[in-house]
């Protein structure tokens, strides 16, 4: 575990240590003359849900000698998804099973990320960034097929990642921003026991329309996200591919 806990350690450092200025670039430094960069204009929080057609594939060994639970937990069948975002800070949570159409098995995760931004163009209107950023999360799956008494598939994750993301104001109260940021990090089994690595890409695009009702405005997303397990289990070995059709609200 140490050699995992060094690299995590230092990235820490790296991240807490960026500049403030720098940090509140994710939301573009503030203009008074451009509704784009004046934050007093851009509601801060966004609270979505929706529903997330995903699929679970097993990719380690079939040898059936050795792992008798292979491919237990693979699903194809949706979740649903919840959101919450606001400046330099995002939750999730998902969860699938025969009340979302899958069945035999159980689906479940809950994380958090810090974000910061680097400015890279900002110009009136529009503005091109370089998101930084920490993740952790929580994955179960729990399957009727596999073996009474195995281990269960639950992996923790610690990832860091850094991509691009643009933002464009359309009109006075529309906005849209999109963005792709590939993360890699390393998971630990619930109870220390093993882990490994995961391999993360995460692409999301948001359309605003702010201050529909007073203070509140509505939201739209479609996000993809791929993640791939590479635990020191090979019976854990698992590709997760899932697109996420979100509706919010912003205030």
């Amino acid at each position: 575990m140490l050699r995992y806990l060094i690299p995590i350690l230092l990235f820490v450092f790296m991240f807490v240590s960026v500049p403030v200025e720098k940090a509140q670039a994710q939301m573009f430094s503030v203009e008074k003359d451009d509704p784009v960069t004046n934050r007093s204009m851009i509601p801060n929080n966004g609270v979505y849900i929706g529903l997330e057609p995903a699929e679970f594939i097993y990719k380690g060994s079939m040898d059936n000698n050795t792992f008798n639970n292979a491919g237990a937990y693979e699903f194809d069948g949706s979740l649903i998804r919840v959101r919450f975002e606001t400046i330099g800070f995002e939750a999730f949570l998902g969860v699938g099973g025969q009340l979302t159409g899958i069945d035999d098995v159980g689906y479940f995760d809950v994380g958090a990320k810090a974000v910061r931004g680097i400015r890279i163009v900002r110009e009136k209107g529009f503005g091109l960034l370089l998101p930084l950023q920490l993740k952790t999360s929580m994955n179960s799956v729990t399957s009727s097929q596999a073996l009474s008494g195995s281990q269960q598939f639950r992996q923790g994750t610690f990832e860091f990642g850094g991509g691009m993301q643009v933002r464009v104001r359309l009109g006075d109260k529309f906005r849209f921003s999109a963005e792709a940021i590939p993360n890699y990090g390393f998971s630990f089994a619930s109870g220390g026991i093993f882990g490994g690595q995961i391999y993360d890409l995460e692409t999301k695009s948001r359309f605003y329309i702010d201050r529909v009702f007073g203070d509140i405005g509505i939201t739209a997303g479609w996000d993809y996200n791929f993640k791939r397990f590479d635990v020191e289990e090979n019976e854990f070995d698992y590709n997760l591919r899932a697109f996420s059709f979100l509706l919010g609200i912003t205030f």
